[in-house]
């Protein structure tokens, strides 16, 4: 039994180390030489040691998994009571102290880091790669000693400075965005001290390099603070919102979720501070979120709330909505088709559509394609409604030629830098009140950005809606014309 009138630290005298006659416990390591210890002295510092000899009765222990150097520094401090911890050998010490259970190295190797990180100066190019260096320290404590105290020192050490979040957290984030954990990166978060437009230039970099849709990218964008963050800042936020849209055909259910709740909050977003045109920008985006209800797996649809789609559909204010709602419900299960129809009303009053078709209705709740719509262009499951959003006088169908393009999707395309679509032209009929529609098919008549899949767009599967509008008691509304 070790007396209990002895307390740690304590100088127990390190000339009593390697002591052949006062060691009776080899101490191996990591370059297979042994040192002479006493298990008396190390049992006093630690309950694990004391627990090996007295239990287990060891009389030598291999401590090969730590440097040599750290290893001395150990029983060195065990037997002087004393230690003189420095960042190059911080790690391995404060990891061999955790590991062994000798709380007072523990305390030394906190009290060490404090001192290093009060030492900062942020102007140096040197320090903020020695900030590098502890956040990675606390972050390495954290996740594998599963210690948060040092992180906590960073992060009261760290938010305190200036500009942290430009000169740390965003450099930091970008080097590690692909791998970096959720509880590390919310850390990070703490450190912004509400200054976040790093995270979000470091979100902008990620997705302009195609990345995909990772738990970063997901994290950020489930961030309230982030997101508000983003909403006032149109232009970023145009620009976020763009590159997310590219990446429809990599997101599950709960991204479409992400993209959703980021499409709400600027549409809730009225700052006097942000321009109508960048406003617009963003806002520009809604057909696209309108058209993920097209060309994705029906449990997309069912697992959306019925609010979001609700929100999504309302910010069209034209029989689009219903157009590209009416195709995508008929995939939903029974009960959220249900759900979607008693939403019809509300979608109406904020849509200030004068009637909806009675055909919708019926298309709910018995879905069939209609009738001079094709059931399938681009696979045998999907119904797919193209929308142009451009808007033209009516008398200009009857006078002036103009041109439409389409962005059309084809799953398995696989050429690069050009996107599939097709080109129609309007004609005006001299003869007439009348025009004609072609849908190009000439190679060269398509600029390079846009190539057309003629084995699967064709005339022979079209059919034109066209809406017009009205004022009527100061309001625009729209109708299905035909």
């Amino acid at each position: 039994m070790c007396p209990s009138k002895v307390s740690v630290p304590c100088d127990f005298g390190i000339e009593n180390l390697y002591d052949e006659f006062h060691g009776n416990v080899d101490i191996e390591l990591a370059d297979s030489s042994t040192i002479k210890a006493s298990s008396l002295i190390l049992s006093w510092n630690s309950e694990v040691f004391k627990n090996l000899f007295s239990e287990f009765r060891q009389q030598s222990l291999d401590i090969k998994d730590f440097p040599k150097e750290v290893v001395v520094m150990f029983l060195e401090a065990l037997y002087s009571g004393d230690i003189e911890v420095k960042l190059p050998q911080f790690r391995e010490l404060n990891k061999i102290a955790h590991s062994f259970k000798v709380t007072w190295i523990s305390e030394k190797c906190k009290v060490a880091f404090t001192e290093f990180c009060d030492n900062m100066i942020t102007t140096d190019y040197i320090i903020i790669a020695f900030l590098f260096e502890l956040f990675d320290e606390a972050v390495y404590s954290e996740c594998t000693l599963k210690r948060g105290d040092l992180m906590e020192i960073v992060i009261s050490k760290f938010s305190i400075i200036e500009n942290a979040a430009y000169a740390f957290v965003e450099p930091y984030l970008k080097e590690h965005f692909s791998d970096i954990k959720t509880s590390t990166l919310n850390h990070l978060f703490k450190i912004c001290n509400g200054r976040y437009i790093p995270v979000v230039r470091a979100l902008k970099e990620h997705l302009q390099s195609e990345a995909g849709i990772t738990d970063t990218v997901r994290t950020i964008l489930s961030s309230t603070e982030v997101i508000e963050c983003l909403v006032s800042q149109s232009r970023l936020c145009s620009e976020i919102y763009e590159l997310l849209l590219k990446q429809f055909s990599q997101m599950n259910p709960e991204d479409l979720k992400l993209v959703m709740s980021l499409f709400n909050a600027v549409k809730k977003q009225d700052s006097p501070t942000t321009c109508a045109s960048d406003s617009s920008e963003i806002l520009s985006g809604s057909t696209k979120i309108l058209n993920l209800f097209r060309g994705y797996e029906r449990r997309i649809l069912n697992d959306i709330p019925i609010e979001d789609i609700g929100s999504a559909l309302s910010k069209l204010r034209n029989i689009n909505a219903f157009m590209i709602l009416e195709y995508a419900i008929k995939y939903c299960s029974e009960e959220r088709r249900e759900q979607i129809i008693e939403k019809i009303p509300g979608l109406c009053t904020e849509l200030c559509l004068c009637r909806v078709p009675k055909r919708f209705t019926e298309m709910f709740r018995n879905p069939q394609p209609l009738g001079d719509l094709p059931e399938s262009v681009v696979s045998d499951s999907d119904a797919a409604v193209i929308v142009c959003n451009r808007l033209i006088a009516l008398k200009d169908l009857f006078e002036t030629k103009n041109c439409f393009k389409f962005l059309f999707p084809y799953p398995g395309c696989n050429r690069l830098n050009t996107e599939c679509g097709f080109i129609l032209k309007v004609t005006p009929l001299s003869t007439s009140s009348k025009f004609r529609i072609d849908l190009t098919t000439r190679d060269n008549d398509y600029p390079a950005d846009l190539h057309c899949h003629k084995d699967v767009i064709s005339s022979a599967n079209m059919h034109l809606v066209i809406e017009k509008s009205f004022r009527m008691s100061g309001k625009e509304i729209w109708y299905n014309g035909c």
